[in-house]
């Protein structure tokens, strides 16, 4: 099974759109059961392009943690692209949370 991405996303809402079941879907795309389940209660409360956003998220974390790890180093500039993205994906309660753990050291 393959993570779910944007791309797989896309791929299993035209699945759903068309009639699919999860387990179809799941063989169509390669996600799990339950990143079908996850992309249907999207489509069904009508929140698919937050999930569209987050995922885009997650690439960018996952590049960054990448370029990290191999000890390339990191550019000023890119901490602000992702806080930037950070708070363009996550609503409000989020990025207080995420301001409030800042502020007092906790993450």
């Amino acid at each position: 099974m393959i993570m779910l991405t944007a791309t797989s996303l896309e791929k299993a809402l035209s699945l759903l759109d068309e009639g699919y079941a999860f387990g179809s879907i799941t063989e169509q795309t390669g996600i799990t059961i339950e990143d079908a389940e996850a992309v249907h209660v999207a489509w069904f409360r009508g929140t698919t392009e937050q999930l569209i956003r987050e995922l885009q998220l997650a690439d960018v974390l996952e590049l960054a943690a990448a370029k990290l790890r191999s000890g390339d180093g990191w550019h000023e500039s890119t901490t602000v692209d992702v806080f930037n993205e950070i708070l363009y994906v996550y609503p409000a309660h989020v990025k207080k949370a995420l301001a409030l753990g800042l502020c007092r050291g906790q993450l």
